[in-house]
């Protein structure tokens, strides 16, 4: 009965699973591999430099390419501004041109019988430019841009006048007084004095100027004639100007 109890011990024994030894699940990441992979990472870093370098290589490269180019460009420039400045002033010291800007002003005072009782339009020359300047007064009524019946006659004067020379450029320009102006329809000075210029314009067509010769612009309360410091003054600042220009050669 002992033996039977002894040998029932020992099958137990043998029957009972051994604890298994746990493996090292990432066996390629051992501390010995992590050593050796530590060491082999050292070309990145050595890489990394080399790319750097080059890149600094080529920005010093592509700096001194343009600067090598900086004084052909300026001198370019320089050029072009210089033949600009020789155009204009050979246009405005031009004997034929000033002939023909002087008589165009004289011409332009005869049909509009300046002189006689208009004290509020003018006559103007500045080398081959003649401007003739509207008072406001006379074509629109303060704040407002549509023109007064009283304006027609001139227009019918300043149209005649431009379809007898084809050839010439006309600028119609509308300024106005530094008093702000903030409505529906205008939000500012800008919007008042380019749609005056706009109607003049278009009754200039309207009364059959060609349309290719016309231009406008609006300067709204800047490049005043006088100081805005008086009703007086700024009665003269609120105005239109038809510039009248000679093509350049």
């Amino acid at each position: 009965m002992s033996n039977l109890k002894g040998r029932l011990s020992s099958s137990e024994n043998i029957i009972k699973p051994l604890p298994l030894k746990r493996k090292n699940p990432n066996p390629l990441y051992s501390q010995v591999n992590a050593e050796t992979y530590r060491g082999a990472d050292i070309w990145l870093i050595t890489l990394s430099d080399l790319l750097l370098l080059l890149v600094i290589f080529f920005v010093i490269l592509f700096s001194m390419e343009l600067q090598k180019r900086a004084p052909n460009i300026s001198v370019r420039a320089e050029s072009k501004e210089n033949q600009i400045e020789k155009k204009v002033s050979a246009i405005n010291t031009d004997p034929s041109l000033l002939s023909m800007s002087a008589s165009i002003e004289e011409d332009l005072i005869a049909t509009l019988n300046l002189g006689k009782g208009q004290p509020e339009v003018t006559v103007k020359r500045v080398a081959n430019q003649v401007t003739l300047t509207f008072a406001e007064r006379i074509v629109f009524d303060p704040g407002h841009a549509l023109l007064k019946p009283s304006a027609q006659t001139t227009l019918d004067k300043v149209a005649f006048f431009i379809q007898e020379r084809p050839y010439l450029i006309i600028e119609v320009q509308g300024y106005t007084d530094d008093r702000p102006i903030n409505n529906t329809r205008y939000p500012s000075n800008w919007e008042l004095s380019v749609d005056r210029a706009t109607q003049v314009a278009k009754a200039l067509i309207g009364l059959g100027v060609n349309p290719y010769q016309l231009s406008v612009k609006g300067f709204g309360e800047y490049h005043s004639l006088n100081p805005n410091d008086s009703d007086e003054n700024r009665l003269k600042n609120r105005r239109v100007e038809i510039q009248f220009s000679l093509p350049s050669q």
